[in-house]
């Protein structure tokens, strides 16, 4: 089933893909950490997407996998 992603962001295909195999891997009772996986997807892939953006993307595809998301991140 595809979801729409947020229109206000330039997708970037690579971080789409590598968000989507982020949190396919993650276990299903935990909750995902927006800071650590931002942190991830700084280190593994070089994009022009804004932390705010990046953490867009990972809520909106976490909630359409039924994750829930830890709120970690700190205000820049």
């Amino acid at each position: 089933m595809m979801h729409t992603l947020p229109p206000n962001i330039d997708i970037d295909a690579d971080v789409v893909l590598a968000i989507g195999r982020m949190l396919d891997d993650h276990a299903k009772l935990a909750s995902v950490s927006l800071a650590d996986s931002v942190q991830q997807i700084r280190n593994d892939h070089k994009t022009a997407l804004s932390d705010f953006d990046l953490e867009e993307l990972v809520v909106e595809m976490a909630a359409s996998r039924g994750l829930s998301v830890l709120l970690d991140r700190t205000a820049r």
